[in-house]
């Protein structure tokens, strides 16, 4: 039975239509990150509320649509690739050497269209999108702020004297103070949901990285920086500032507290390490599989930011060890079929594209659960 089902698949699937189709889904991933790339910079914001106005409504809907097609586009192609690993590996059931061949064919095809690179580029331009919008929100809620301020001052001003102050008129622009105004001011800090850090050093990275964007960056004064970095304070963390005095003059005292306090790239490094070696083997489930390539990649890309050397013979066994036995044979086996060792950005991609097939497995293995 298995076997009539694997010359199905030999008979169904076409190598030539599949790339094909893979190519026509790679160029237009290729237009879309021509589209992001441009967003790679920060924002030049204009001073002119109407302007400015017209710029954060449009922009930020761009970027959204645009963050959502990549992403949309990047889920397409690796199912589809997923899709034809998972044939080929069909193929080869039922004609190894047939399978095999097509294998390198596809390999060959993938790796000369640069089929990786182009998703892990899609990813770190999703990520340069996501800095982009919160630039814009940043500055939306910057504005309603500054607007807030001339709104009271120019209620001050009738209410005193019973006309409008000529320095903050607004006839020039009234709908767009009007529609500035209309929206809700925003609390700093929660409005932008900045995370919390609890004093867990291998955190920290990632607790500044947002921070600094969303805070740090931004045109507030030091002590509404101060006042949204002490509530993102908690445990640990809040204790190591609680001395500091609660002035805008002490906000980089308390930055440079912190960083000293938990920026040590050797405790972090340790850490991620004792992580790695306590990991147990994962179960066969594709969820664990899922759940235990995402929790090694991170650790992974937290050692590399750290500049250690990842490519070591003992840190690839760590790695490999963590996935369950049958994953680690056909791992061993696509290594040695490759003619070459590979180095950790290689394994783990054929780590995911193992997890990955196993995952399509499992679903065909479902819907024909359904069918009977």
């Amino acid at each position: 039975m298995e076997s009539s089902s694997a010359i199905g698949y030999f008979t169904s699937f076409n190598l030539k239509t599949a790339k094909q189709k893979l190519t026509r889904q790679l160029n237009a991933l290729g237009n879309l990150i021509k589209e992001a790339e441009e967003f790679s910079s920060p924002w030049q914001f204009s001073t002119t509320i109407s302007e400015l106005q017209q710029f954060l409504i449009t922009k930020t809907l761009l970027v959204k649509e645009l963050g959502k097609r990549l992403e949309t586009q990047k889920d397409k192609i690796w199912e589809y690739y997923s899709e034809c690993n998972c044939s080929i590996a069909k193929v080869a059931q039922s004609n190894r050497e047939a399978g095999t061949e097509m294998e390198r064919n596809f390999d060959e095809y993938w790796e000369e269209r640069k089929g990786e690179g182009m998703i892990q580029t899609t990813t770190e331009l999703c990520r340069q999108l996501e800095k982009r919008l919160l630039e814009l929100q940043c500055q939306e809620a910057f504005v309603n702020q500054e607007l807030a301020a001339k709104f009271n001052n120019l209620q001050t001003d009738v209410s005193c004297s019973g006309q409008l102050n000529p320095s903050i008129q607004t006839n020039e622009h009234p709908r767009a103070f009007n529609s500035w105004l209309a929206l809700d001011r925003r609390l700093l800090g929660n409005e932008l949901k900045v995370p919390e850090f609890s004093g867990n050093a291998t955190e920290f990275e990632s607790f500044w990285e947002l921070f600094d964007e969303l805070v740090h960056k931004q045109p507030y004064a030091n002590i509404e920086k101060l006042s949204i970095l002490i509530n993102c304070c908690k445990g640990d963390a809040a204790r190591a500032i609680k001395m500091i005095p609660r002035t805008g003059e002490s906000y980089e005292r308390v930055v440079e507290q912190l960083k000293k306090q938990y920026q040590n790239p050797r405790r972090v490094t340790m850490s991620m390490i004792n992580k790695l070696k306590s990991m147990r083997q994962c179960r066969e489930d594709s969820r664990s599989l899922r759940n235990n390539l995402n929790d090694v990649q991170a650790i992974i890309e937290t050692l590399r930011k750290q500049g250690e050397i990842v490519d070591t013979t003992h840190m690839l066994s760590m790695v490999l060890d963590t996935f369950c036995k049958r994953v680690q044979e056909e791992v061993i086996k696509k290594e040695f079929d490759s003619n070459k060792e590979w180095n950790m950005s290689e394994l783990l991609e054929n780590l995911s594209t193992v997890v990955k097939i196993e995952n399509t497995w499992k679903v065909e293995r479902n819907m024909t659960t359904l069918k009977i």
